[in-house]
């Protein structure tokens, strides 16, 4: 196909966002710009599970009239007006007095939203602004060459389970672009493939605010939503955070539960993935939390209508790469851009998106070639604030690893003192032989998790999850207690005593098990288009 001028990957609110910015701002000037966004879920905000707390002021820049929009977004996002912090106990919960709550974990402002429906929403308006956007076509890899990005290929449809061609087969299209913008989300596949890109000199990175220090460690978020038979007993306009049970020794994470409307609150848990457990089973985790007393008390009278799982860049300021490289930007989760101490991702990946597009508006409107607004969405990342924002919380989640008081202790202090506390990959948290050694998870239902999830896949298509050397599964069931088989919330890993069997049609495209497994020897490619997770808009 012919070159498009930008094309986007990811349909999420980075890419969303990079989209509608860009557009307004060429036609503002007059000028024409085609902007193309490639997204692999079948339909907007499937890929996106609802329930987030969001600072609103990003979207009330991208869009001032958001709010006055007829449409289920903006009927549905909550203003929050109780803002509340929690320790649990296996059987308390102690509220932490408003004084002693951290500053950038207070929410007053902040809004409770669904991110389904908010990629809905900007999906619509980016077409209605003139940007084409494509559902159900996967991107596989990067076009380079001369050590420069020059687009995407897709991903080949219609092979049947040994990887030939069947009669429906068509090959995966080129798409060549001026510049591409990586908006892939967390641990995405082309974002990934850049760094490896990068690290084998094939593309020649324009550093970002720095070298890379650190490499990117990772939570796991396993969600659900909610709906009550009648009014909402949880309280409208309210969020709870909590600290403690269920994570035990060695496990970095929380809860919470939102409000979202007078019938639906979102209720999830979040583990860091360097957990030292090789039998931890997250969904267990998060049924064990649910169970908890207080939680249970909140949630009492409803039942659950959507599940989910996802994995949230962790590492902060010093886990930043490159953010640019000649002929690609990557915004949103891609770069890495959540700031953990303040629990947010979303504005930051918004805002991000809004950076990328001003930088390539002003290098087109001043008739300079795209690939050339690398350092100038970089100087816009800074002057914006969102750099800063990161650098006050640049050991944040580092100062955990020691347990829940030191951490505490360094995230008062952390932005005032020169610290840089290192991470190791998540993968190298998992110890020999170590055993969660608490209650048994009980019965998690993954049958019931999955279903509520509507992921599928082709059953007759080659495998998107692959074991590099199936051999070494053994050693890790002695040594890992193969762990595949406890953290992958999809169970798409399971051992039955010989090897290790996979389910690949569970999978949630999380990304859990290309950061988690102790061994590495895991590998993830994109399956065919419009696959995956269905979220629903609730």
């Amino acid at each position: 196909m012919p070159p498009v001028d930008v094309l986007i990957v990811g349909a999420g609110p980075a890419g969303l966002s990079t989209a509608i910015r860009l557009r307004q701002r060429v036609a503002a000037a007059g000028r024409e710009c085609s902007v193309v966004v490639l997204d692999k879920a079948a339909a907007p905000g499937f890929h996106n599970l609802s329930g987030a707390i969001v600072e609103p002021a990003a979207l009330d820049e991208l869009l001032p009239d958001w709010r006055s929009d007829r449409s289920r977004f903006a009927d549905q996002v909550t203003p929050v007006e109780r803002d509340e912090l929690y320790v649990l106990t296996e059987r308390r919960a102690v509220r932490l007095p408003p004084p002693l709550v951290p500053g950038a974990m207070r929410h007053a402002g902040d809004v409770t939203l669904s991110v389904s429906r908010l990629t809905a929403f900007l999906s619509e308006r980016a077409a209605r602004l003139g940007t084409e956007v494509y559902h159900g076509f996967a991107a596989r890899e990067l076009l380079v060459e001369a050590a420069r990005v020059r687009g995407v290929r897709l991903v080949d449809a219609g092979l049947d389970a040994e990887g030939r061609p069947a009669a429906n087969y068509l090959p995966g299209e080129e798409v060549p672009a001026a510049i591409t913008v990586l908006a892939d989300g967390s641990h995405g596949v082309l974002s990934s493939q850049l760094a490896s890109l990068i690290s084998s000199g094939l593309a020649d990175p324009e550093r970002g605010p720095g070298e890379v220090r650190d490499p990117q460690v990772y939570g796991l978020g396993v969600k659900a939503v909610v709906q009550f038979a009648g009014t909402n007993p949880f309280g409208n306009n309210r969020v709870v955070h909590t600290l403690g049970f269920p994570t035990r020794r060695g496990v970095f994470g929380g809860g919470f539960v939102y409000s979202m409307g007078p019938r639906t609150a979102a209720v999830g848990l979040i583990l860091g993935l360097d957990w030292r457990y090789g039998d931890l089973d997250p969904r267990a985790e998060f049924e064990a939390y649910q169970a908890h007393p207080f939680v249970a008390s909140l949630l009492a009278g409803s039942s659950l209508v959507a599940t989910g799982a996802r994995t949230i860049p962790e590492g902060g300021y010093y886990a930043l790469g490159p953010l640019h490289v000649p002929g690609a930007l990557l915004v949103g989760d891609a770069a890495g851009l959540v700031n953990e101490a303040k629990l947010k991702g979303v504005h930051y990946a918004m805002r991000s998106g809004m950076c990328a597009a001003d930088a390539i508006a002003d290098a087109l409107l001043a008739g300079e070639p795209a690939d050339g607004a690398g350092a100038r969405y970089v100087r816009l990342l800074g002057e914006r604030g969102i750099l800063a924002d990161l650098h006050r919380a640049r050991s944040y989640r580092q100062g955990f690893q020691r347990g829940l008081v030191p951490g505490a202790l360094l995230s008062t202090v952390g932005d005032r003192l020169p610290l840089h506390l290192h991470m190791p990959p998540d993968r190298q948290g998992t110890r020999p032989r170590a055993r969660t050694a608490r209650r048994p998870p009980g019965h998690a239902d993954g049958a019931a998790f999955l279903a509520l999830t509507g992921t599928s896949h082709r059953e007759d298509e080659p495998s998107h999850v692959t074991l590099v050397d199936p051999a070494l599964c053994a050693t890790c069931g002695e040594t890992y207690l193969a762990a595949c088989t406890h953290f992958c919330p999809g169970e798409v890993y399971r051992w039955n005593g010989e090897q290790i069997v996979l389910s690949p049609s569970n999978c949630l495209h999380c990304m859990t098990c290309t950061v988690k497994c102790p061994s590495d020897n895991i590998r993830w490619r994109p399956p065919e288009g419009g696959e995956g997770p269905r979220y629903r808009q609730l």
